[in-house]
């Protein structure tokens, strides 16, 4: 039975791959625990939107990591800034 692995399944794919396995693993542990969908159309549609919003979760996450970046950047630069600045008051 041609599956789309939801998650990760040890020994069988990784996550929105399309495998063939065998008809009582699909329907007796993959499916029942929600790991994989059966790979007809209505299957494929369902992984292919979990992947897009997979990605578009992810996407967020990056985006919102690399601000956050940003701004310790910014906050660190200012800091060595103002050191740099009492350092050569001192020295004066």
């Amino acid at each position: 039975m041609k599956v789309i692995l939801l998650k990760d399944v040890k020994g069988v794919g990784k996550r929105f791959e399309e495998k063939n396995v065998s008809d009582g693993y699909a329907l007796n542990f993959l499916l029942p625990k929600t790991l994989a969908v059966v790979a007809d159309k209505a299957g494929i549609a369902k992984a292919k939107q979990l992947k897009e919003q997979s990605d578009a979760k992810r996407a967020a996450e990056e985006r919102i990591i690399n601000e956050k970046e940003t701004k310790r950047l910014e906050k660190h630069l200012a800091l060595e800034k103002f050191r740099q600045e009492i350092k050569q008051g001192e020295q004066k």
